[in-house]
């Protein structure tokens, strides 16, 4: 039986999942366009549909609803950190679902050295914390990575390929069609380049808030060098909370179905 979805091959975000949940992170499979093979595997968002053209419109559906989803969570997760960054003592109840996450952020907070210290103070801090770092540190590497190489977009039809298209960060797009590819398939593969990119921006959106979050916090600490040693743990936050608000999409998933 032929597998369907979104996977993401060519980088290795930490944890081994993509933050946003959208894309399940493989290793890279190996692509039958030799004319644009590369050495290192690069960056590729691979979209498996079935033959059907009304199930995979709806597993088109369906992911665009998860983007946009995981779009409104990330919004969520900046307004929680501008709101933690307020100067003033932040209270909540211990019934917010954010409860745990806020509280271990504000706690790396409160732990700041009260001078200024290196970044790699932390690399000898208790291994849970040396393995948030470490991820922050990978994450950051692998969005290099994004940026510095063309994005390869490949969309499948029940196991056979219809096209490819490698976009480059200045927007510029090369799209190779499979021989006899049907006209029908080719919107499908133009909806699947469309959330690719939308994931790759969401990618570095990511890191944009993390960054964005540690100034923040790091304003409120009034600890010199606070924005750097914040990052891993303002990544975590970013990370666990986006995480927990996921957990709500399959009710507003059906919800939405209903209206």
């Amino acid at each position: 039986m032929l597998d369907y979805g979104f996977t993401l091959s060519g980088i290795n975000l930490p944890g081994g999942g993509d933050p946003m949940g959208l894309w399940e992170v493989q290793l890279a499979p190996a692509l039958s366009f030799a004319a644009t093979a590369e050495t290192a595997a690069p960056p590729t968002w691979r979209v498996q549909l079935p033959a059907s053209p009304l199930e995979a419109a709806a597993l088109l559906q369906a992911q665009a609803q998860a983007h946009a989803l995981a779009w409104q969570d990330l919004a969520r997760v900046e307004s929680e950190l501008a709101q933690l960054a307020r100067p003033e003592s932040i209270s909540f109840s211990v019934a917010d679902p954010l409860a745990v996450e806020k509280s271990v952020l504000l706690a790396a907070v409160d732990r700041l050295p009260a001078s200024t210290v290196s970044y790699a103070i932390l690399r000898g801090a208790d291994p849970e914390e040396q393995e948030t770092v470490r991820q922050w540190d990978a994450f950051v590497a692998e969005m290099r990575r994004i940026v510095t190489h063309y994005a390869h977009i490949h969309t499948t039809i029940a196991g056979s390929d219809v096209g490819l298209t490698n976009v480059s960060w200045a927007g510029d797009f090369a799209t190779h069609w499979v021989t006899g590819v049907q006209r029908t398939a080719m919107p499908l593969h133009i909806q699947s380049v469309q959330m690719a990119l939308d994931s790759r921006l969401a990618l570095l959106r990511v890191a944009s808030v993390v960054a964005a979050g540690a100034v923040g916090l790091a304003v409120k600490a009034v600890v010199p060098g606070a924005q750097v040693l914040l990052l891993p743990a303002v990544w975590r936050f970013v990370r666990d909370v986006l995480q927990e608000l996921r957990r709500s999409w399959p009710a507003l998933q059906n919800l939405a179905g209903h209206t």
